[in-house]
């Protein structure tokens, strides 16, 4: 891919590409949800982890757990990891 060169008729370096992703708010009628609730809501497919982030790392949520959802939490997910 030849690049546009500048006044000085100098070919400028590629301009980088930076992807930036927003996570949406949801809200929640109730104080506790278990993480399959919290993957439903999001629409996070059955094969990811879910995560809530914690100050000193990360806490790992199963479907089946319940949570205590406070106002603010932070929470993410990534494909399941089959290292064991």
């Amino acid at each position: 891919m030849a690049h546009a060169k500048d006044d000085k008729g100098e070919n400028p370096p590629p301009r980088i590409r930076i992807t930036v992703v927003i996570a949406n708010r949801y809200a929640f009628d109730t104080e506790v949800a278990t993480g399959k609730q919290i993957k439903e809501k999001a629409n996070i497919p059955a094969g990811f982890d879910l995560y809530r982030r914690m100050r000193g790392g990360n806490e790992s949520i199963r479907d089946d757990d319940s949570v205590k959802l406070h106002d603010g939490n932070h929470f993410f997910a990534r494909p399941r990891s089959n290292v064991s």
